[in-house]
């Protein structure tokens, strides 16, 4: 009940207002801690359809294995990079923000960029994503102040207009949302000209609780394009309502 407070207290304040009013709906797909089976098959279900994603990284994860599911390797992030899809701070550690003090969850993200640059991968404009979708005023601030934007869990489909703080999302796991769903959710954002965020985390037939399987993901791409929708990772959502610059425009096929 505690953590609920925080986040609703959290979400009504630091709000950066992004106004979504193009002439088409958006659609993007963002994978939490990147799995393995997220950053192969998840991107080539993606690639597949001509669309890119995002994928927020902890850098403890790497090399790791949970559950019998591994995570990213290094190799998987620069696939990722070169493929043309986004790479996103889910903090270091993994930690839940609301539970570190800000200069812990300060230390604990800077430690993730310095990652980034070990890796060769020295992002300039970095975007984020609240592990476990927690997070509390301080936090909040902190990380308005180290990112683009900040993606949350949960919250459902944005009309009108996005907190760059706290970009709500809804979740793609298999259990949770069937196709009708799918269908009815991105025919609303085409109407109202809105902006989803998919979020998910493993790709694989047998899919963890917060997974989904190829066919599922692939389906909701389609019911996106097919609804004329256009499909783009986070910091090309954003370039496209900010209007900065003309991003690939995205048809039904």
């Amino acid at each position: 009940m505690f953590q609920r407070i925080q986040n609703w207290l959290a979400s009504r304040t630091l709000c950066n207002k992004l106004t979504l009013d193009r002439d088409v709906g958006v659609v993007s797909f963002s994978f939490d801690d990147a799995l393995h089976s997220a950053c192969q098959g998840g991107r080539k279900v993606l690639e597949r359809l001509d669309c890119r994603g995002t994928w927020y990284i902890a850098g403890a994860l790497t090399n790791q294995v949970a559950s019998g599911r591994p995570y990213h390797s290094v190799s998987d992030l620069e696939e990722l990079v070169t493929m043309g899809h986004h790479i996103g701070c889910h903090t270091y550690s993994h930690q839940a923000c609301n539970r570190l003090t800000v200069r812990e969850l300060d230390e604990d993200l800077m430690r993730n960029v310095e990652f980034f640059k070990q890796i060769g991968m020295p992002f300039s404009d970095l975007h984020f994503s609240f592990p476990f979708g927690v997070f509390n005023c301080a936090s909040k601030r902190l990380a308005a102040t180290r990112f683009k934007s900040s993606r949350i869990v949960g919250g459902g489909i944005q009309f009108g207009s996005a907190d760059l703080n706290g970009l709500r999302s809804v979740q793609l796991y298999q259990n949770s949302i069937a196709p009708p769903t799918l269908s009815a959710l991105t025919k609303d954002v085409a109407t109202d000209r809105g902006w989803l965020i998919f979020q998910t985390h493993d790709v694989e037939d047998a899919p963890s609780q917060w997974g989904c399987t190829e066919n599922l993901l692939d389906y909701a791409i389609r019911a996106a394009l097919d609804a004329g929708c256009k499909v783009l990772p986070i910091d090309q959502a954003i370039e496209y309502f900010e209007k900065d610059k003309d991003v690939c425009h995205q048809s039904s096929s």
